[in-house]
């Protein structure tokens, strides 16, 4: 079943041999491919999982060229297996990264500190509340640290690939806890950098840096524009013709607000200060018409008719319509 499942893909081609290679051809190849690309290097525009995969495949092809008997059953189909270039591609690609690294380091120059080998940083995306974002909060992360394999670390490439405990990877996933205070005033895509809170980097020998990209929950009401915050408020007619107080929501709770007199439809007022990071909150006014009346209020609201002195609202409109052609 094992043999089923790794022979859909091309051996020879993953080791960059010949398919009449002998078995120290195929043993050479693999010992470079180890040595240059293994899990003990590491390279910074590699994702750590994306390589270990790619280098279970490395070792799925020696295991089978090597043994006799699978190579002889894998020879019988392989013929009918389609090459692909991701593997070499991701090794070239690592390969061109550890050159370009090499290049660096046999650069002259008086700073000993810049052709040090740097860490991988992580990069993680972390969603916070307004609220969150304005007073500051403290969060917990899971960061996944590879960890040398105690029983092989020691041995030479081939008795790796013989370890029952990491398959020949050398090394285990484990996971550790991590706390850091975000501070008040933070914008949604901010970026805050902990220096040495990312991941362990096998290659470095330390751990990289912990970049947290800050992306601000939807609120149900309040609508970021950068630092700016926007909120339609309801209010009764009562309160926009007569004035009024009253309470509006912010990201940290209530806060108190004067609507003046005779306030109409969708007026903007602007809390000073109130928005993320000293931006401005601005409430829109939404008046709402009562949806039903006493007897009382039908009452009172024909007395206001009658006393009211406002033209028709709609006589410029008609004076317009008289004078077209």
């Amino acid at each position: 079943m094992e043999q089923t499942k790794k022979s859909h893909k091309d051996f020879y081609y993953i080791l960059g041999v010949e398919h009449d290679a002998t078995s120290q051809e195929i043993q050479n190849s693999y010992n470079d491919l180890y040595e240059k690309f293994g899990p003990h290097v590491a390279a910074s525009t590699i994702d750590p999982e994306q390589q270990a995969r790619t280098f279970r495949e490395i070792c799925d092809a020696y295991e089978v060229l090597m043994n006799p008997e699978a190579r002889k059953e894998y020879d019988k189909t392989s013929h009918t297996i389609r090459q692909t270039s991701d593997i070499r591609a991701l090794w070239g690609k690592i390969a061109r990264d550890k050159e370009n690294e090499a290049k660096k380091r046999a650069r002259p120059t008086a700073d000993m500190d810049q052709v040090q080998v740097q860490a991988q940083a992580l990069l993680m995306d972390i969603e916070i509340s307004l609220k969150e974002a304005v007073k500051g909060t403290r969060k917990q992360f899971i960061i996944t640290d590879p960890t040398p394999c105690e029983n092989c670390v020691t041995k030479k490439p081939l008795e790796r690939m013989q370890c029952d405990s990491c398959r020949g990877l050398g090394y285990f996933n484990v996971d550790r806890s991590v706390e850091i205070d975000l501070p008040p005033g933070l914008l949604d895509n901010t970026e805050l950098r902990k220096t040495a809170l990312g991941r362990w980097d096998l290659r470095a020998g330390k751990y990289g840096d912990l970049i947290l990209k800050i992306r601000l929950r939807e609120h149900p009401f309040l609508k970021v524009d950068g630092k700016d915050l926007h909120c339609v408020i309801p209010v009764t007619i009562y309160e926009a013709m007569l004035g009024s107080e009253i309470q509006v929501p912010t990201p940290t709770g209530k806060v108190a607000m004067k609507i003046q007199p005779l306030t109409q439809q969708g007026r903007t007022y602007r809390l000073k200060g109130l928005g993320l990071a000293g931006g401005d909150m601005h409430v829109v006014i939404d008046v709402i018409i009562p949806k039903r009346l006493t007897g009382e209020e039908v009452k009172l609201y024909r007395r206001l008719q009658q006393l009211c002195e406002e033209p028709n609202p709609r006589q410029e409109m008609f004076d317009k319509l008289a004078n077209l052609h």
